[in-house]
C-alpha cells in the first residue's frame, strides 16, 4: 500500500511540474494569472490648438518600445481567501472585485503572506487605476486591462490587483522585465484569470 501512495504522489508532482513548465499558451490548471505588458511611445505629435505647440501624442503614431512580456503570478493568502469569500461565502463580501491595479518599481519580494505592494507608484501617471473587466459568460477567462500614460520619466517592473484605489485587498502580484517610460509612453497591462 505504500508503495501506491508514494506512486500516486510522485505522479501527482511530475504532472504538476509538467503543467507549470508548459507554454505560455497551454492551459495551466493551476490557480494563477498571467498578465501582458505592452510598452509604446509615440513618435509624431500633433498641434494643440490652445497652445500652438506640437505636444499632443498622434495616437495613430504609438510603436513598440520593448517587446511584449507574458508573465506569471503570485497568489497571496489575503487574495485567496477573498476568492474564496466572494465566491462562495453568504456574509462579508466585497462591493468591487481584483480590478484596481497598482504598478510599482521594485522586484518582486512580496510573499504568499503580503498584503501590500512594496513602494507602489502614486506619481508620473502610473498611480493605481481601475481596470476594464471582461468575461464572455461560458468561458473560464476573465481580463482586467488597463493602459497608463506617463505624465513624466518613470520605470516599473511588478504589479498587482486590488479590490479598491487605496489599500484593500491584494492578489495576483507579478514582475516584469523593467521598462523606463518617459513623457506620453503608454504602458498597458492585461491580466488573465483562468478558473478551472
Amino acid at each position: 500500500m505504500s508503495f501506491l501512495r508514494d506512486f500516486v504522489r510522485s505522479a501527482e508532482e511530475m504532472t504538476a511540474s509538467v503543467l507549470m513548465k508548459s507554454s505560455l499558451k497551454d492551459f495551466i490548471p493551476i490557480g494563477r494569472a498571467s498578465m501582458l505588458v505592452t510598452h509604446r511611445r509615440p513618435d509624431n505629435f500633433l498641434k494643440d490648438p490652445i497652445t500652438g505647440f506640437f505636444t499632443l501624442p498622434d495616437p495613430q503614431s504609438f510603436k513598440i518600445v520593448d517587446e511584449p512580456e507574458l508573465v506569471w503570478n503570485l497568489i497571496t493568502n489575503a487574495g485567496r481567501d477573498y476568492l474564496h469569500l466572494q465566491g462562495y461565502g453568504s456574509t462579508g463580501l466585497g462591493t468591487n472585485g481584483l480590478n484596481y491595479i497598482a504598478l510599482s518599481n521594485d522586484t518582486v519580494t512580496e510573499t504568499v503572506s503580503s498584503t501590500t505592494l512594496s513602494n507602489e507608484i502614486a506619481v508620473n501617471g502610473l498611480s493605481r487605476a481601475q481596470g476594464t473587466y471582461a468575461h464572455t459568460a461560458g468561458t473560464n477567462t476573465t481580463t482586467i486591462d488597463r493602459t497608463f500614460t506617463a505624465t513624466g520619466t518613470q520605470s516599473a517592473q511588478k504589479a498587482a490587483l486590488f479590490t479598491a484605489s487605496s489599500a484593500g485587498t491584494m492578489n495576483h502580484v507579478l514582475g516584469f522585465t523593467q521598462r523606463n517610460l518617459i513623457t506620453s509612453d503608454t504602458l498597458q497591462v492585461t491580466f488573465t484569470i483562468t478558473l478551472g
